[in-house]
């Protein structure tokens, strides 16, 4: 079981590193961009449904208010962009900072961590004792 878990991490961390180069060469809003995001994002997505990824994790309960705020706050933001022109986009708004080749790594590689988080969470319950 060791060996596996070391081949996954040496496959993930080639794919990841791909992708963040991809996105750094290609450039922002480019096909070849898109492609390795969307491919990297169902590895990641379809390797957390495979192993049922945070299914022992303990519930959120109320710490996860705060989070929930700031989705909403988020999305009431992107549904007003969309339905006036006064107000830009979270896109918009990033799309100067992003514009950097080396910023955009960067957020990639985060993005990717943040997957790599969420694949590493419990799956099974631990017995006490």
């Amino acid at each position: 079981m060791r060996s596996f878990r070391r081949v996954d991490r040496l496959a993930a961390g080639v794919s990841g590193t791909a992708c963040v180069c991809a996105v750094a060469v290609f450039g922002e809003l480019s096909a070849g961009a898109l492609v390795a995001v969307a491919a990297t994002g169902l590895l990641v997505a379809g390797a957390g449904l495979l192993r049922r990824a945070g299914e022992a994790a303990a519930p959120v309960g109320r710490s996860a208010l705060p989070w929930l705020a700031w989705l909403t706050a988020l999305a009431a933001w992107e549904a007003l962009a969309l339905a006036t022109d006064r107000v830009p986009a979270l896109s918009d708004l990033l799309d100067p900072v992003l514009a950097q080749p080396l910023v955009r790594a960067a957020a990639t590689a985060g993005w990717l961590a943040v997957g790599a988080w969420l694949i590493g969470r419990p799956r099974h319950r631990r017995r006490p004792g």
